[in-house]
């Protein structure tokens, strides 16, 4: 009988679902830091990222991170430098997976422009070793940041009261339900 594709087991899918938990608390994290370095309110900032993807974050913290006086400065640009160039966000959240006994394939296409569809080929070991290599940067950064567990879940908790000053363009509160 034909070993199990490595997709469908435990040790793929757990390295999985630890890659999008630690990819969704540094967003997170992320967005956090740029509330921080635009000195903006939490839901000013919450405004400002909602619609941006990671590429267009990353860089303005990585711009914003350069021109502070952040005493960790160098840590956090490494660390954030570090995640860019390893995560793989997109490939691993939107791509075809192709399992085999012993890899997968990550078969990702374009979305927009001129069609083009990328392999990114990994053996178990080394799709654990680029997820534990994301983990590390990742909490580098969170630790370099000094953000406390406290300080990120106000944050969080103020994209909810958003909901509750939400306004139409006359000014008056919003009765919509959706």
């Amino acid at each position: 009988m034909a070993k199990t594709p490595l997709a469908q087991r435990p040790e793929f899918t757990q390295l999985m679902g630890l890659f999008h938990g630690y990819w969704s608390s540094l967003d997170l994290t992320i967005d956090y830091a740029i509330c921080q370095f635009l000195k903006v309110t939490h839901h000013q900032a919450h405004l400002i990222t909602a619609g941006m993807t990671s590429g267009p974050k990353f860089r303005l913290l990585a711009d914003l991170i350069g021109r502070s006086d952040h005493p960790k400065r160098d840590q956090l640009l490494g660390s954030l430098n570090g995640i860019r160039a390893i995560q793989k966000r997109d490939v691993f959240a939107h791509s075809y997976i192709e399992s085999f006994s012993d890899s997968v394939n990550f078969l990702s296409r374009t979305t927009g422009g001129t069609y083009k569809a990328t392999k990114h080929e990994f053996t178990q070991s080394s799709f654990e070793k680029h997820i534990l290599e994301m983990v590390k940067v990742s909490m580098q950064f969170y630790d370099a940041l000094g953000a406390s567990r406290a300080d990120l879940q106000t944050f969080a908790e103020a994209a909810l009261s958003l909901n509750r000053k939400s306004k139409t363009s006359t000014g008056k509160p919003s009765t919509s339900k959706s």
